[in-house]
């Protein structure tokens, strides 16, 4: 028997795709699209590939799929995923904040932790990475952000 339901995540996706406005997750994430953005700046990366790492595939196709440009305006309230493909995802956590309420993510900074990550840690066709770096807040300060290229 065949479902006609359709996963949150391709829904989500699909009204990220479908819509000029900002849109949210309804759990501290806005998203808004745009250019590409960069609202980080460099990273410390740390190698995860293992067995249970996303595929390659499916990270590059993730980068591809949000390359049309635009920004994750995250709520400094623990891991939120930003972005899935197949069975890689992209997730932040906010670690150190000064005073403020969100912080923003770029696709232009998803996009290169994730060719990095590959460039670095490809094993077997998978790849799994985390790291941290300082991003602005919606006050023009920084905070420190934790990433995660991760198996969903």
């Amino acid at each position: 028997m065949i479902s006609n339901k359709i996963p949150a995540y391709l829904a989500f996706t699909a009204l990220i795709a479908a819509s000029p406005v900002a849109i949210t997750d309804g759990e501290g994430s806005v998203f808004a699209r745009g250019s590409s953005v960069d609202n980080c700046g460099a990273s410390i990366f740390e190698n995860r590939s293992s067995n249970g790492s996303p595929l390659v595939a499916d990270s590059r196709r993730m980068a591809t799929n949000i390359a049309n440009g635009g920004t994750w305006t995250v709520a400094n309230l623990g891991h939120r995923q930003l972005v899935q493909y197949g069975t890689c995802a992209f997730g932040v956590e906010v670690l150190r904040s000064f005073g403020t309420l969100t912080t923003r993510i770029g696709n232009q900074e998803i996009i290169d932790l994730i060719n990095e990550s590959i460039n670095r840690f490809q094993w077997q066709d998978k790849v799994g990475a985390a790291g941290n770096m300082m991003c602005q807040t919606e006050s023009s300060t920084q905070n420190r952000v934790a990433w995660g290229l991760y198996h969903t």
